[in-house]
């Protein structure tokens, strides 16, 4: 069951891993043996990273299916530098834009109101957006992809869309968990019976297959003035995969967990190093700048299966793919129609998970506004026919990008609202509850300049009270660890959030005893707890390189 599973992932995405190096080999008229050395390390290196991502040692990788593989913002930047300085120029843009993901890692913890699981819901939503007319150019045909539309297709197609909707809608366990399996069975017997299955890659195909070590493409060295506008492409193109590979690690987190409850940013940390570790690996062999895929996400949705073992067998199968091409071909020879289906199913599943990332926190109209927009500005550049002329034509597959343009409006929009001036105080004390005195005199200076009514000053006290002193209760051998206290103003009421160097349990974890009288000592020191939720709303416990904020509005 897990070799079918993995295959069915494998069978999703292995088009998308050699998509860059493919384009390059028909446009820059690179070298068959150079064309096919950067192939087979683009293929290696999504299989190593693939199983380094469903591992969590070290710090590096999600502990997640999460497949890598060549990324498409990367497409025309990269065929830029082949024209202006082949490969090695390829290589050396890569190694040396990489630094951004790993500086934006390090410090995520900087940019936790500003990329949420929010923000990661809208790139979600456009990714679907986006792949909805990819699985019906494939689906249907016509000139973008070079086949005819025809009946035949669009009954190849209909039958695996309808095969898998009907099995996932109706069908037992057992079936939804092979329903992905039969959905492509159907479609491909289909097209068999219909004359739309081929086998041209496959048969022309060696069965093994190893590159010379001489075609290595190298780097170049000699970075010039010249040079300066392909690396700023670089480095937005670095930017927009930053960003997708956040929302993409905190939606595997979302369809894989059960009785999820919040986003780990020290998870989507680690999966970002290998991330970055990844398109490091890619600049050292030459080839095309991966990052992180959700096209085959749905899946463990459809199936229930979660299993880090299948993103391990997974990579495994990659392994054997790379050293033999005609196994390679066989799933490059994978009826449109068919792909194109599931591509829309999958488009739908995408949807519904981008809308439960969004739903996770509570919205203010800013924050909502901001999200709207975001989604509304990267349809506009996905449309591409907005606004005809505007962007230069070696730009457009960066500005033209939905799920980066809007992703760069996100960002953007959520630094200028969170850098905006506001009405607070802050204060740093010692994590001991003695210090509660000093966080009483620092609300009451504050009172003032807050604007907060007696009620408000008495609720804000006791909220901050019982916080503070779940935060210091925790055992440390750190006894001069500090605790930061910041309140501010906004339009949704007073927020405040409180920051130490330290991991607790879940200020959410609590239940009330059904009896006090046989309450145990630990059920009645969360009593406190029970009062702070009744007056705090959107409380939020977020752990983040070992440190743990806790915010909640009042």
């Amino acid at each position: 069951m897990t070799i079918v599973l993995a295959f069915m992932h494998v069978l999703l995405v292995f088009d998308a891993i050699i998509f860059i190096p493919n384009v390059l080999g028909k446009t820059a008229g690179i070298a068959n043996e150079t064309l096919t050395f950067i192939t087979f390390g683009a293929i290696i290196i999504s299989a190593l990273f693939t199983y380094l991502q469903s591992r969590t040692r070290f710090g590096i990788g999600s502990g997640f299916v999460l497949f890598t593989g060549s990324y498409s913002a990367f497409l025309l930047c990269s065929m830029d530098a082949v024209k202006m300085g082949g490969l090695p120029l390829l290589a050396s843009m890569s190694l040396l834009t990489v630094p951004i993901v790993f500086l934006y890692t390090f410090f995520i913890r900087f940019f936790r109101h500003i990329i949420t699981p929010a923000v990661g819901g809208v790139v979600i939503l456009l990714i679907a957006t986006s792949m909805v007319p990819i699985g019906l150019g494939l689906w249907a045909g016509g000139e973008a992809s070079g086949s005819a539309v025809t009946l035949a297709r669009l009954g190849v197609g209909a039958v695996t869309v309808l095969s898998l909707t009907v099995l996932m809608l109706f069908g037992c366990t057992a079936l939804r968990l092979w329903s992905p399996l039969i959905a492509m069975a159907s479609g491909y017997g289909t097209a068999f019976l219909v004359g739309e299955l081929t086998f041209e890659h496959a048969l022309s195909a060696p069965w093994f297959g190893l590159p010379p070590v001489s075609a290595w493409p190298g780097w170049e060295l000699g970075i010039q003035g010249v040079h300066v506008p392909l690396l700023a492409a670089f480095g937005m193109a670095m930017m927009a995969s930053m960003i997708e590979s956040t929302g993409n690690i905190m939606l595997v987190q979302q369809i894989s967990t059960r009785n999820f409850r919040r986003v780990s940013y020290d998870q989507v940390q680690s999966g970002l190093y290998c991330d970055g570790l990844s398109k490091v690996a890619a600049g050292l062999v030459g080839t095309a700048v991966p990052s992180v895929y959700c096209d085959n996400l749905p899946l463990i949705e459809m199936t229930g299966v979660a299993s880090r073992r299948v993103g391990a067998l997974g990579a495994a199968i990659l392994l054997v793919l790379a050293f033999m091409p005609k196994v390679s071909g066989v799933i490059l020879d994978m009826p449109g129609p068919v792909i194109g289906g599931f591509l829309i199913v999958i488009a739908a599943l995408l949807f519904h998970a981008g809308f439960g990332l969004v739903s996770m926190t509570k919205l203010s109209n800013q924050h909502g506004l901001i999200l709207g927009l975001s989604l509304v500005v990267g349809l506009v550049a996905g449309g591409k026919s907005f606004f005809p002329g505007v962007v230069a034509p070696a730009l457009s597959p960066l500005l033209q990008n939905s799920v980066a343009v809007g992703g760069f409006t996100a960002f953007l929009l959520s630094l200028l609202a969170y850098l905006a001036p506001k009405r607070s105080i802050e204060g740093v004390f010692r994590a001991d509850v003695g210090e509660l005195s000093a966080v009483q005199r620092l609300l009451a200076s504050g009172r003032e300049r807050l604007g907060l009514s007696g009620d408000e000053f008495n609720i804000l006290s006791l909220c901050c009270e019982e916080v503070f002193c779940h935060m210091a209760s925790e055992d440390s051998r750190d006894r001069e660890r500090s605790l930061t206290l910041r309140t501010a103003k906004t339009a949704e009421g007073y927020f405040t959030e409180m920051v130490c160097g330290h991991k607790m349990d879940d200020i959410n974890n609590f239940a009330v005893p059904e009896s006090f009288y046989q309450a145990t000592p630990d059920e009645l020191s969360k009593l406190g707890l029970v009062l702070f939720s009744q007056y705090a709303r959107d409380v939020k416990h977020l752990e983040i390189s070992g440190y743990s904020y806790i915010s909640f509005l009042i």
